[in-house]
Formats: C-alpha cells, structure tokens, sequence
C-alpha cells in the first residue's frame, strides 16, 4: 500500500446477517476520492478478503494515477475464477457447472486474455458463428448473458472500470425463433395419460421383470409432474421430511430448486391419497422403516433418481403411445417431461387463477417467465371467452325486446 493509501485506512471486513439469508460479509472503505463506501462482497469469508485486497489495491494504483488503463488490463481467466467462487455461495452447484462450462467455451473462442481487449464486435461475430452452427437464439443469448453477467458483478465490485458488452444488445427471442417449441396437454389428454400411466405400472407389475424383487410404481410422479408444476429435477430431489400430508403440502427446498428459493406447493386430496399409499410401498420394497431423508419418488428398483434417465423416458415413450398422445403435434409443437410443467400453467390459467398465484407455485423469478408458458391456451379453452360475447349480444337483445314489449 503506498503512502496515501496508509492514510485512508485500510477499511473493515464484518459479517452481516439479515434474517434467513446467508451471512454475507460487507467491507466500509474510504476510496481514492475520500468517499467512504460500504458494498457487499460474498458469504465466504476468503472471497471476501480476496475482494477487499482487490478494492484497497484499486484504490492505491488510482491515487498514483494507474487505475484508469490497469483496472482493464486484468486478465479474464482470472476474474471469471473470482466470480465462479462467489457464485458458488448464492447459487445452486448444478447452476455453477452451467455457467462455468458456457463462459469457458465462449472466452476459449475468443482471441483475447484481457477485458480491455474485449470488443463488443468480438461477440457479436462469435454469436453470428453460434448461429451458423444451428445453436438456437435463446442459447446464443444465453452465451452472452453470461459473460455480461460476470463482467457487471466485475464493475460493481470495482475489479474492473467499466463492462465493454453492457450495452450488447439481445437477440429477440420469440415464438418464431424458438428451436424447442413445447404444447400443454388438453383436458382429455391428461385424463389419457394418468390412465395409461397406471396401466403402466400394473402391467409392469403383472410380467414380473424384476424377478420376484417388489417394483415401485411410477403412476405418483408422473401425477405429482402433472399437479404440482415442479421441475423433473426439483421433484425427485424431495425427501419425506418435505411432505406434509395432513395439511396437503410440498416443500421444494432452496438448494434444488433452479431459482435457489424453497417454495411451499399444495397438493390434491387425491395426490395426497397416493403419496400415503406410496410411503407403504416404500416400507415394503425397502424392507425397512422409511426414514426422514428417504427420496419421495424412487426409481423401479427402489433407487434414487440421479438426473434424466433413458429408463424413464422410455416409460415416458411408452405411456404417450398407449394414450394416443402425439409426441410432436402437426404445428412441431413436442410433448417432453417438463411439458407437464407448463401443462400446470395451462390448468391454472383455464381457471383464472391470478398470475402471481402461478407463479408462486412454478417458482419463476420474473412474471415474464409466468406469462410466456401461462399462455399456452388451446383454442377450445379460448371459445368460451369468445362464445360468452354472442352470450352476452344475446340477453341483450332478449332483455331490450322484453322492454319494448
């Protein structure tokens, strides 16, 4: 630290713990301009200090008139570190290896080392070049994003001066642009699909393909898919200390859910019927009492889900086929696993269920996300809104009539 930056002080690092969230650990300094400033830094308390030597050493090179060239002369490898490590406090790990995989990729095909070498034409050269190679917009967005992303948390920290791809614009992504196009299932579809999904299991069950081993039916995920709008991956994940049946309730805890919120779900009387039948069938494949930590929603042999599975989309194959569910519709609309999540949205809206409400149950972080599946209407769900106007004209005219006469 030179001579002035002494004079400064060289600031306080305190843990700071506010309600249910994480401790974060927040560092008051006074910066080259005599401003005393207090930021926020990380739940780990190492990022943190690493954070603070980098402020004070910020500080110290703008005081000697470095800092306007050198805050851009930081080499991106190394703050797209700094920033995984932070990210790895607030987010969940799945999320991490995603952002980690996609910000390695993109700076390993861009011929730079340093953020002042960084170009706004660079990426937009290198998205143009995604594009060529068949990635969808949202993915080439989602490329971009991510270094956007780590370069704002840079500046807001003060590592670097300024985020030569803020002002990037996004590529618009909409119906037409969309490479996996998803449909709710109607009504009667999903009547079909629960029937063929336990007819399923007890066929399954009748051909004895475990050898004698008891089989646990699959009929309760495919229906908890279906009414509690959860993710394949935050639904497997549940555990029986998450199950309140006597109150009809579903707890999706932070750390598997993609927006790192726990989120409370209710569940059907129905549902809640075959969970308790389920938890039976529990004792008896596993030959054992259930404890707290035991998964909800095991595979056929008893086992936890681990992630997506060529069984269960084999099972899932298989019960289309037998309810006469196209898998991709005439318009390249498909019907996958999570589908049945935005099948959910669908019910919700064919009832009127208030936006917020929906999106509490599916968890999305911004209503945008909400609205975009919450309107995956069929057009004989929108004949009713359309059938009440001649409805309407029609006791109108009767009611006018009836007065004139």
């Amino acid at each position: 630290m030179n001579r002035l930056g002494r004079c400064l002080g060289q600031g306080k690092l305190e843990r700071v713990q506010r309600g249910s969230t994480p401790a974060q650990y927040r560092f008051t300094y006074t910066d080259g301009s005599g401003k005393r400033r207090r930021v926020s830094l990380s739940t780990d308390k190492r990022i943190a200090e690493t954070m603070a030597r980098e402020l004070l050493h910020r500080r110290d090179r703008e005081l000697l008139g470095l800092e306007v060239h050198g805050a851009q002369d930081r080499p991106l490898a190394e703050l797209v570190a700094t920033y995984l490590a932070d990210l790895g406090t607030r987010a969940c790990a799945r999320h991490v290896v995603l952002v980690r995989r996609g910000l390695e990729a993109t700076l390993a095909a861009l011929p730079i080392e340093r953020v002042g070498e960084l170009k706004p034409l660079m990426l937009i050269e290198y998205r143009a070049r995604r594009l060529a190679a068949g990635v969808s917009v949202r993915t080439a967005n989602l490329d971009l994003d991510r270094l956007r992303a780590c370069l704002a948390w840079c500046v807001k920290l003060e590592l670097v001066a300024t985020n030569p791809v803020a002002k990037l614009p996004r590529l618009k992504e909409n119906e037409a642009t969309a490479r996996c196009r998803r449909r709710a299932l109607s009504e009667p579809e999903i009547e079909a699909f629960l029937v063929a999904a336990r007819e399923d299991d007890r066929r399954i069950e009748e051909d004895g393909t475990l050898r004698g081993r008891p089989r646990v039916r699959q009929y309760p995920l495919w229906r908890s898919l279906l009414e509690t709008g959860a993710r394949y991956g935050e639904l497997t994940r549940v555990a029986w200390s998450d199950v309140d049946l006597d109150r009809g309730v579903l707890l999706l805890r932070a750390e598997h859910t993609k927006a790192g919120r726990s989120r409370k779900v209710p569940i059907l009387a129905g549902l809640v019927g075959e969970l308790r039948q389920l938890r039976a069938e529990h004792v008896h494949a596993l030959g054992r009492p259930l404890r707290p930590e035991d998964r909800v929603y095991l595979t056929p042999r008893g086992c936890a889900w681990c992630g997506p599975s060529n069984n269960l989309m084999r099972a899932f194959d298989r019960i289309l086929e037998a309810a006469g569910i196209d898998r991709v519709d005439a318009q390249g609309r498909k019907v996958d696993i999570h589908a049945l999540r935005h099948t959910l949205a669908s019910r919700l809206a064919r009832t009127g269920a208030p936006l917020i409400q929906a999106q509490r149950i599916l968890g999305h972080s911004d209503p945008k996300l909400t609205a975009r599946v919450y309107a995956h209407l069929d057009v004989e769900d929108l004949r009713g809104a359309v059938e009440g106007i001649a409805s309407h004209a029609r006791n109108t005219i009767g009611r006018d009539a009836a007065q004139t006469a």
